[in-house]
């Protein structure tokens, strides 16, 4: 387990449903959380980008309805929280959200 800290959360999404499109029928399930953060200048050789205020970043969320549900009634959105992050069980490389606490 490893916490993101202070995140502002924005929305997050619980979704399922039936693909067509590659003409076989395949289903398909999403979470996620969509969060602020400070929007970063972007430079290169070719490219100078200057940004100011927030960008949105996005992280998976277990599929879970009981998570989505202590989100969608108990998170103070648009407020810093502690996103408590877990291994991935189709992918341990990767992270994904399966809580958040309150910052103290």
């Amino acid at each position: 387990m490893s916490l993101l800290k202070n995140i502002v959360v924005l929305s997050v999404k619980l979704g399922s449903g039936t693909s067509n499109k590659s003409g076989a029928p395949k289903p398909y399930q999403f979470a996620n959380v969509t969060y602020a953060k400070p929007a970063q200048d972007f430079q290169n050789e070719q490219h100078n980008i200057q940004q100011a205020g927030f960008d949105t970043q996005e992280v998976n969320m277990a599929f879970d309805v009981g998570l989505f549900n202590n989100f969608k009634q108990n998170c103070p959105f648009l407020q810093p929280v502690n996103l408590i992050l877990d291994a991935d069980p189709e992918n341990p490389a990767r992270n994904i959200v399966s809580g958040f606490e309150l910052v103290k």
